[in-house]
């Protein structure tokens, strides 16, 4: 069975092992229960929900070959959900449903487009659910259900619910000091290249997600490759992953800004030459490529982020600690230590150099003054490192923030006092 994902957790109380007496019985069940849960037996209706959809459709794959005993055939699979639905096409969907097969065998029906069939009557839905039909297999696809309904209590009890996910490709926030190989989606190269016969550690399965990106289907692609070239048992190493991937890694936004208050300049400049070249990746499966929508919503996320570190220092400045921190900038503590590098790299003087750097590069572009996006983003990623590096000269000869008046004798600078 392919490796799905380590994001993909199967939601449901059929078939499951019966919870011992006093003990609760989890709902959630890992990736690699999957093939057990199979062999128990598969419900009359499944749902396969989530953002990543490699991982749906290779749920759905595995889920129809274990219905049929192999690739559904034709006469007995039928998918629905190609346009809106109406109340004639769900009752016909019922009908369907508690069809036999004519040829005696097992019969399945996919709902592409399950969501706008289950707003057609969400409380007819709920009771059609809780019967037991014995015509076919349903398979619900749709990429959010929400668990308080009473559809989806009604699929909690009598079948699955399937959450595709797409694995993380960052180490956790928690986690600052982290090998970048630390993460969910690292794990799932190691475990995919496992189940293709091929043998690779967390370092050379990085190497592989810089190189080719974070598409799940890209990544299978390339392990496909490498198996048909190294053979079973290869070992991928880092001179097998150069040969067949293209160079370059998928970079984010965010990771660009995080840099940005980091001070990290050469993997800055790294990761602006990456989102102008390959773009930016997105929410699900989208990428942003227009250089001024890039540099728009990289000057919005890094002003967002000069607001929380104001707060962390105003915090620091008022004797607070991490609780007040937390509260008054609104996040979640896995969060905290990221930020605690970022207010440490930043003080005060050198966020106000930041928002005025902010500020002319928004008015040159909005005004036309540099012909290109992609060149005020890679000068924004240059000269706000290069005006901060320039205050914390002046700083070091004046002996206090530049641009700041000479604080009294005796006071001492509490936005400057370290995160506890």
């Amino acid at each position: 069975m392919p490796y799905f994902g380590c994001r993909l957790t199967i939601l449901t109380r059929e078939a499951a092992p019966a919870p011992q007496r006093g003990k609760r019985c989890s709902l959630k069940f890992k990736v690699d229960e999957l093939r057990a849960r199979i062999a128990g037996g598969v419900p009359h209706v499944v749902a396969i929900t989530g953002g990543e959809e490699f991982l749906r459709r290779e749920a759905e794959r595995e889920i129809l070959a274990a219905v049929h005993g192999g690739a559904p055939p034709p006469e007995d699979s039928s998918r629905a959900g190609a346009r809106a639905p109406t109340p004639d096409d769900l009752r016909s969907l019922y009908d369907e449903l508690r069809t036999p097969s004519l040829f005696g065998g097992a019969r399945s029906i996919v709902v592409e487009n399950a969501a706008a069939y289950l707003a057609v009557d969400l409380d007819g839905w709920a009771e059609f659910l809780k019967t037991s039909w014995r015509g076919a297999t349903l398979l619900l696809r749709l990429e959010t259900i929400d668990l308080r309904t009473r559809v989806a209590k009604a699929l909690d009890a009598n079948g699955w619910i399937i959450q595709a996910d797409k694995p993380f490709h960052r180490p956790p926030p928690w986690k600052p000091g982290a090998p970048p190989w630390e993460n969910d989606l690292n794990r799932w190269i190691v475990a995919r290249a496992r189940a293709e016969g091929l043998a690779i550690d967390p370092p050379a399965a990085h190497f592989l997600q810089c190189r080719a990106g974070t598409s799940l289907g890209d990544l299978a692609n390339v392990l496909e490759r490498l198996r048909t070239v190294l053979g079973e048992r290869g070992q991928v190493t880092r001179d097998a992953i150069e040969a067949h991937t293209p160079d370059g890694e998928d970079a984010t936004l965010f990771e660009l800004v995080d840099l940005f208050f980091l001070q990290d300049r050469r993997k800055l400049l790294e990761v602006t030459a990456s989102l102008l070249a390959r773009g930016a990746a997105g929410d699900g499966n989208a990428r942003i490529f227009d250089p001024a929508a890039l540099l728009l919503q990289f000057i919005g996320a890094t002003l967002s982020r000069v607001r929380q570190l104001r707060t962390v220092h105003a915090v620091l400045a008022s004797g607070g600690g991490e609780e007040e921190i937390l509260r008054a900038a609104g996040i979640a503590r896995p969060f905290l230590p990221r930020l605690r590098q970022m207010a440490q790299a930043t003080p005060p003087h050198i966020l106000d150099s930041i928002v005025a750097e902010l500020r002319r590069t928004d008015a040159d572009f909005k005004r036309g003054r540099v012909p290109h996006a992609g060149e005020l983003l890679e000068r924004l990623a240059i000269a706000g490192r290069l005006s901060r590096t320039r205050l914390t000269r002046a700083s070091d000869r004046a002996g206090r923030p530049a641009g700041t008046p000479a604080r009294a004798p005796g006071r001492a600078a509490s936005s400057a006092r370290e995160l506890p």
